[in-house]
Formats: C-alpha cells, sequence, structure tokens
C-alpha cells in the first residue's frame, strides 16, 4: 500500500486578525499531450468534480478539443459553464521525488476566465475514490 503524507497549508489570518484553518492540501501531477502541471492542490469536499483549475493547469489544456459542456453549481456565482478536459494525473510527494498515478481525471474549466480559481481544487469525483485521513495538521492518503 502507498501512502503519502502532506501538511497543511497555513491560511493566514482574517480581517480581525484572527487565525483561519489550515487548509489540507495533496500535491498533483496532471498531464495532457500538451505538457504537464504540477504543484499544491486543495482538498475540497464541496466540489462536485474531479479537478477545478488554475491558470497553470489552463495552459496544458490549450489546442485539445473539450469532452463536453458541464454546467457547475460555484458558491459564489451560482451556475458556471465548464469545459470538461480528461488528463492523466499523479499523486506525488511535495518534491515530486515520488509519484503514484490515480488514473484519468475530468478538469473542469470555466468558460469565463474570470472565473478561475488560484488554487487547484481537487473534487469528490476523486476525493471519494481515495482513503484519506485528515487530523488537523496532515492529510495522509493510502493507496
Amino acid at each position: 500500500m502507498r501512502k503519502f503524507r502532506y501538511v497543511y497549508e497555513p491560511d493566514g489570518l482574517d480581517e480581525e486578525g484572527i487565525k483561519i484553518p489550515d487548509i489540507p492540501v495533496i500535491y498533483l501531477i496532471l498531464e495532457t499531450s500538451r505538457g504537464r502541471a504540477r504543484g499544491p492542490a486543495v482538498l475540497d469536499t464541496g466540489f462536485d468534480g474531479g479537478i477545478y483549475p488554475n491558470i497553470q493547469v489552463v495552459r496544458i489544456l490549450e489546442g485539445i478539443e473539450p469532452l463536453t459542456l458541464k454546467r457547475l453549481e460555484h458558491p459564489i456565482y451560482g451556475y458556471v459553464e465548464c469545459e470538461v478536459y480528461k488528463a492523466k494525473a499523479f499523486l506525488s510527494t511535495p518534491n515530486f521525488s515520488e509519484t503514484t498515478s490515480i488514473g484519468e481525471v475530468k478538469i473542469y474549466v470555466p468558460t469565463e476566465p474570470e472565473y478561475l480559481s488560484d488554487e487547484v481544487l481537487v473534487g469528490r469525483e476523486i476525493l471519494n475514490n481515495l482513503k484519506i485521513e485528515l487530523d488537523g495538521r496532515y492529510a495522509t492518503i493510502k493507496l
């Protein structure tokens, strides 16, 4: 059994100076015929899809035909139209020295650029297929 353990990312302070809870993240590598993107991704159990990208992920999808269009419910903007793509995905150590494939995943790219995220989000399409332990300091993934 493979195991990846990740330290939560600090999220800073709110406007009143109160510490915001740290964020559970994993490290991913996404690969298409156009290139690779890698880095941290936030575990987001509120996101129905697989991957909600940042601009670095969108760049490896340029020139690839989307599989379909799908409307996703965004917590702030309501329904957002997205192009759906597939990519190979790998869990990685934070220094990218060890990786393990988690298969093909769907990436949901909003058709309006202002809806792109600064962070990559990993949703339930992927999370529900992983054994995840969260203890407030570490996210542990067992495969």
